[in-house]
């Protein structure tokens, strides 16, 4: 369930940043053009200015000016500009002049070129008001005509930045699919290396005491003294306990656990006997427990010693070929209660330090990567603590662990 909810809330985080992306490219967009365009009409807004107060001197009221002065400026814009002229009317076939920077298909002053240069007028005044150029009327009564009218467009740069957007929004999608993708194939190679890991780790589990029971079925096949039948008989009901704490553990860590108040010094002390109990007789490691004071923890003990029992495990395969030293420390500071599991073995490499608590990783050539992964589980997820790697080299390794007293 927590992980459905946490692959949720990635896509949903994933969704909302390429939301706020594709919000951001709109918006810089639209500014980008508005400034442009913007920019475009104030520069025909003076030209118009310009050449309409030039054209209320009687001496420049001839096309000669516009063409020598005006329109070589125009022609320097780098938008589509259409000048007609009103003073022939509209009715007029050819009432404009050449088009500026724009290519036009058909041929010059065929009836195509006339349609196809009406059709961008049209198109032009759809998206921008045509700015007057205006005169006097040459009458001497002052009155004010339209002599030409400037129509423009956007240069081809906007109609490329407007594109953007569409661009945006299909990267943004392409992006949320993949990484949705990403992320679903991560977590389904990681759900399917805990489940051959939890395979291995319950047949692992169940298999030293099942072997142990199958071997007293053996000898009890034996005659036998009753005091020897007694003694086989208490350790076949060791071996069923031990199965019956196996099952639980498994049932444990993955249903809703139930804490209560424990004692860390007796948890402590009922793992390390375990465990030194179960080393092999050739083997030279020694378990030592420092606990200077009682401390005790709400939680659960089956949990908590399945936690310990790996990490002391790992710490016996990392000291199996020398003089082996496992110290387990207890103290308690402030509201603080720390756990150190140090050992003599060989250590781990600095960029492994967070990779053993992942599900499949493994520095051992039978290694199934899940103990260190169901510690951490056990640790950070059901008991709120944490667990690192505090320090380790080719002398050792010490592992913390912490709980909150509050």
């Amino acid at each position: 369930m927590k992980n459905l909810k946490l692959q949720t809330s990635i896509k949903f985080v994933l969704f909302t940043f390429a939301l706020i992306m594709a919000i951001a490219v709109l918006w810089i967009n639209s500014t980008i053009i508005t400034n442009l365009r913007e920019g475009n009409r104030k520069q025909i807004e003076k030209i118009a200015e310009y050449y309409s107060k030039e054209l209320s001197d009687s001496e420049k009221q001839d096309y000669t000016y516009f063409a020598e002065v005006i329109l070589p400026i125009l022609y320097n814009f780098e938008f589509p500009i259409i000048i007609t002229n009103e003073a022939e009317g509209d009715n007029s076939l050819f009432n404009f002049l050449t088009p500026i920077n724009i290519k036009i298909k058909h041929k010059e002053n065929s009836l195509e070129y006339i349609k196809e240069v009406k059709g961008l007028i049209k198109k032009m005044d759809k998206n921008f008001i045509p700015y007057e150029i205006t005169g006097d009327d040459g009458t001497g009564t002052g009155n004010q005509i339209v002599y030409h009218k400037i129509h423009y467009g956007d240069q081809e740069i906007i109609k490329t930045i407007s594109l953007l957007p569409y661009l945006n929004f299909g990267f943004a999608i392409l992006f949320i699919t993949i990484a949705a993708f990403g992320i679903q194939l991560i977590r389904m190679n990681e759900r399917n290396s805990i489940y051959a890991g939890m395979a291995r780790e319950t047949a692992h589990q169940l298999g030293t005491p099942i072997s142990s029971l199958l071997g007293w079925v053996e000898i009890l096949k034996e005659r036998m003294l009753v005091e020897k039948r007694n003694k086989i008989l208490s350790s076949m009901k060791n071996d069923l306990a031990r199965l019956s704490e196996i099952s639980d553990r498994f049932s444990k860590i993955g249903s809703k656990v139930h804490l209560k108040k424990i004692s860390l010094k007796s948890l402590l002390e009922k793992v390390t006997m375990y465990m030194s109990e179960r080393l092999p007789k050739s083997s030279k490691t020694s378990i030592v427990l420092s606990i200077k004071k009682n401390v005790s923890l709400m939680g659960d003990p089956v949990l908590l010693s399945w936690a310990f029992e790996n990490l002391i495990k790992n710490s016996i395969d990392a000291t199996s070929n020398e003089q082996g030293k496992i110290f387990i420390k207890l103290r308690k500071e402030g509201s603080q209660i720390l756990l150190f599991f140090e050992d003599n073995g060989k250590g781990i490499k600095r960029n492994n330090w967070n990779d053993i608590f992942r599900p499949g990783f493994s520095t051992k050539k039978r290694g199934w990567g899940l103990g260190l992964s169901l510690t951490q589980r056990i640790i950070k997820d059901i008991h709120r603590g944490d667990i690192s790697v505090v320090e380790s080299s080719m002398k050792g390794t010490t592992i913390k662990i912490s709980f909150s007293n509050l």
